[in-house]
């Protein structure tokens, strides 16, 4: 079971935002340029900026590369949704319930269960 986050835009007309809370795969091979990817302008940039700041300090300081490399990534693919999910509260996003299911597919209909009226104002979710 997973607990998928759902966002809402100001416009009823637009689909809502599934935001699954688990460890991001993209992220955690890619790093910063899987947060970029996945659609996390701001923080993808600034994880980046930050990462390679780091690793030139880590150079300068003539220690192994390699475990500050995958270090970075694992903290990034663990918290990528919650990154996810402040990128799109700056966006003007709206927090809505917590939906706990198998799958986005099943995440959607219990969130559709829960507030049917979503199903007439919405269009398809976008996944995230």
């Amino acid at each position: 079971m997973t607990s998928y986050s759902t966002w809402f835009r100001t416009d009823d007309r637009l689909p809502p935002i599934l935001v699954a809370e688990r460890l991001s795969w993209r992220v955690l091979l890619l790093g910063w340029l899987g947060l970029v990817i996945q659609g996390s302008w701001i923080a993808g940039l600034l994880a980046g900026t930050t990462s390679l700041l780091l690793l030139d300090a880590v150079r300068a300081a003539h220690l192994p590369l390699l475990p500050f490399w995958a270090g970075l990534h694992l903290l990034l693919g663990l918290c990528a949704a919650d990154i996810r999910e402040w990128e799109l509260r700056l966006n003007g996003l709206a927090a809505g319930p917590v939906i706990v299911a198998q799958g986005r597919e099943a995440a959607l209909l219990r969130l559709l269960e829960r507030n049917p009226t979503l199903a007439r104002t919405r269009g398809n979710p976008a996944e995230v």
